[in-house]
C-alpha cells in the first residue's frame, strides 16, 4: 500500500492539482509525498480551508489534518 500525501479543500472537497487548478478525481491530485511538504505549501502560499490527507489508496483509511494558512 503507497500513501500519498495531499491537499483537500474542506468545503468543496476538492483535490489540489496545481496552484490554480483543482479536481473531484483523488488520482489526479499533486502527491507532496511528505506531510512537511504540504504544510510548508499551504503556509507559504496562504491557502485557507484546507485538510492535509495522508491517502492510502481507500478512501476508508484516509487520515485528514486540518491546517491553517
Amino acid at each position: 500500500m503507497i500513501m500519498r500525501i495531499i491537499l483537500q479543500n474542506r468545503e468543496s472537497l476538492l483535490y489540489f492539482k496545481s496552484f490554480d487548478e483543482w479536481t473531484e478525481e483523488i488520482e489526479e491530485a499533486r502527491d507532496f509525498r511528505q506531510v512537511a511538504s504540504a504544510f510548508d505549501y499551504v503556509q507559504i502560499f496562504k491557502i485557507p480551508n484546507l485538510d492535509v490527507v495522508m491517502n492510502f489508496g481507500d478512501p476508508k483509511y484516509d487520515v485528514k489534518t486540518p491546517v491553517t494558512a
